[in-house]
């Protein structure tokens, strides 16, 4: 995902570029491109910030109707508990589903100053 960021925000430098000297018609791609980059590349700054691990419980899984690669490999929405709060982690693979069960615990990175900012540590 980082290079399609990369690719985003080369694109969005451009439309900036292009709606400056060339048109104003620009204006709209370069609106969603940034927003394009800023999906992409938000996710990975704010994993590299999160350095402290806790170990966190699964209170449960569903698919949250985003698929990848066709109709049984569905993305999953989880909600864990973990430093006395609950928080849902979004889009996470299909093969987590597999391999964790609601109940079991697993760890969590997240970010020491900002506990709210956390991932699932799949390694």
């Amino acid at each position: 995902m980082k290079t399609y960021g990369y690719i985003a925000l080369a694109l969005a430098l451009y439309s900036l570029y292009a709606s400056i000297f060339v048109s104003t018609g620009w204006m709209p791609g370069l609106l969603i491109t940034s927003y394009l980059s800023w999906k992409f590349l938000s996710a990975p700054y704010y994993e590299k910030e999160c350095t402290v691990v806790t170990k966190g419980k699964v209170i449960d899984i569903r698919a949250n109707g985003t698929f990848l690669g066709g109709m049984h490999q569905p993305l999953h929405n989880a909600h864990i508990s973990y430093l006395d709060r609950i928080k849902e982690f979004k889009d996470l693979p299909p093969n987590f589903i597999h391999d964790v069960s609601p109940g079991d615990v697993i760890n969590i990175k997240y970010n020491a100053r900002k506990p709210h900012i956390a991932f699932v540590d799949f390694l």
